[in-house]
């Protein structure tokens, strides 16, 4: 006979965004158990950059979520026990062509309106961050906001502190049901056995949509691939995170910045490149719906290869020494869905993050804490309600 179990908050999703919701309600004192089908950051999480980025965020509610995130960053570092090389770097978007420049100088201005400090440079400017860009590259926008992490670090710290606060977490341990009786949440049944629970979180990443449909909702997740590039350990040669302008467009789907070539679009290929603290240079990435396949291709590979060295020409020198590709899960707009779910009292959406989990991971949690044990966030979490989409 399975073991009963109970706890007060139950969490679905031992990703960033599990283990962040998991942190901030165990801060709080709630008793917390975390449910992860593999393991920590098995997903989407442990296969990504790590990117905190404020400039490629869109004016308004997604900014705002963005920047009040970025601020929780330094206090996670100096909290969590493990070292999530965070690192207030700074990022450059540059641009290749003059309409570019001319959509990355609009951008700034509405960022700035908004709140967020963003320069445009030069060409010749460039060269105090960059020291050799391509012949291509006309300039670019610069944000001191912008940062990196250690994605898995983060991931880990995030729960092995929530531990030490008490929560439990069941690794390798598949949801298969959850029981609603009188429009409220009561059990969560899994193959390690059935959680008395009258309050779930759904952060399952990709598993979301599937997650959903065992209390008869739609959550509009798919799996978007993005694949990336490692290269040897290198002396520091990059000061900031750097991403090209067509990286931007392809994120947010904005028409003045998605790649004319037809390769680059059909992969959603975009510019990224920055150095871990391991000295170790990631190049990325692509934005591809192919279903669950979460491998690698040799044709998004040269094609991520040939735009780096587009970008930066020295890359050319360095060796490989691995790939690797994500699944990130994206909701239709491409904005994470939070909130509750009419009907189903004790169940909250934290999923559909695309890209942005890394950099939105402690506001997430921080929210969500705050609406399951208070029920209102102090933050206005409507414009990412489930419901905007109906």
């Amino acid at each position: 006979m399975s073991e009963i179990l109970s706890s007060e908050v139950v969490i679905i999703g031992g990703g960033v965004i599990g283990a962040a919701t998991a942190y901030f309600l165990c801060k709080e004192g709630a008793e917390v158990m975390v449910v992860e089908a593999e393991d920590l950051a098995s997903g989407a999480s442990g296969a990504c950059d790590g990117f905190v980025s404020l400039q490629t965020k869109m004016p308004g509610s997604h900014l705002k979520l963005a920047l009040e995130s970025a601020q929780l960053f330094p206090s996670l570092a100096e909290d969590l026990e493990v070292d999530i090389e965070y690192n207030p770097c700074g990022g450059i978007m540059l641009a290749t062509s003059q309409e570019q420049m001319k959509e990355l100088r609009a951008r700034a201005k509405a960022l700035k309106s908004a709140g967020l400090e963003v320069e445009m440079l030069s060409a010749a400017e460039l060269k105090e961050y960059l020291p050799e860009v391509g012949k291509t590259v006309k300039g670019g926008s610069f944000c001191p906001g912008d940062a990196q992490v250690n994605p898995i670090s983060l991931t880990l710290g995030l729960a092995q502190k929530a531990q030490e606060m008490g929560a439990t977490i069941l690794r390798g341990c598949r949801v298969e049901n959850i029981v609603v009786t009188n429009n409220r949440v009561r059990e969560v049944h899994t193959t390690a056995g059935n959680i008395h629970s009258r309050r779930v979180v759904c952060a399952a990443g990709i598993g979301s949509n599937q997650i959903g449909k065992m209390i008869i909702v739609d959550v509009p997740v798919l799996p978007q691939r993005g694949q990336i590039l490692v290269t040897e350990q290198r002396d520091p040669v990059l000061k900031t995170i750097v991403s090209g302008a067509e990286y931007l467009g392809t994120k947010a789907n904005i028409p003045e910045l998605l790649p004319e070539d037809e390769e680059a679009a059909r992969l959603g290929l975009g510019f990224t490149a920055e150095q871990a603290a391991s000295g170790n240079i990631l190049l990325g990435s692509t934005r591809e719906f192919v279903g669950f396949d979460n491998s690698t291709t040799p044709e998004a590979m040269n094609a991520i290869a040939r735009n780096a060295m587009r970008f930066l020409p020295w890359v050319e020198d360095l060796d490989v020494i691995r790939s690797f590709a994500g699944l990130r899960p994206c909701s239709p707009d491409g904005l994470p869905i939070l909130g509750t779910v009419k009907g189903v009292r004790g169940f909250y959406l934290a999923t559909g993050h695309a890209g942005d989990g890394i950099c939105l991971a402690p506001i997430t949690g921080k929210l969500l804490s705050e609406l399951v044990l208070d029920g209102e966030t102090s933050l206005d979490i409507e414009p990412f309600s489930l419901y905007r989409f109906k």
